[in-house]
């Protein structure tokens, strides 16, 4: 079977708005390195954390393994250091978490350019009705853009 590379998350780069993305000590702002864009500006302070997700209802392709891609910028002060959860998790009909992969990233303090990631996530296991993808801020301050998660050949 073919894998269609196709992007299942809407608007993962905050072009209208912050919606149907979710979560708390999030805004939407102005991309601080080029004119015109928009990106999502998260920061944590200390126990409280700063929290970015999307959950999508499948089908999803059966053979394929999924990439999630995203980029960071860190404005996070020289004083402290930013430290950032990106996970996907394959959700069963009643939203119970089947599978899960998390990715921890320490970003580089850049503050001209950003950094792009990508995680593999493996093919979906049987009864996956729904994927989430959760972002966790537990420490820093940082710009995060381009979210997609598409499916590709294993």
């Amino acid at each position: 079977m073919a894998c269609s590379g196709k992007n299942l998350l809407k608007n993962g780069g905050f072009t209208r708005g912050i919606a149907p993305w979710t979560g708390s000590r999030i805004r939407r702002m102005k991309n601080p390195l080029r004119p015109g864009d928009y990106s999502l500006f998260m920061s944590a302070v200390p126990r409280l954390p700063a929290a970015l997700k999307q959950t999508v209802s499948g089908p999803f392709e059966r053979g394929c393994a999924y990439y999630l891609y995203f980029r960071l910028l860190n404005v996070t002060p020289p004083s402290s250091r930013a430290e950032i959860y990106a996970t996907v998790a394959y959700l069963d009909k009643n939203r119970r978490i089947i599978n899960s992969t998390p990715l921890l990233v320490r970003p580089p303090r850049r503050t001209t350019s950003w950094y792009p990631y990508f995680s593999i996530v493996p093919t979906p296991p049987r009864g996956t009705a729904m994927l989430s993808v959760v972002f966790l801020l537990a420490s820093g301050t940082l710009f995060v853009d381009y979210i997609s998660v598409a499916s590709h050949k294993v």
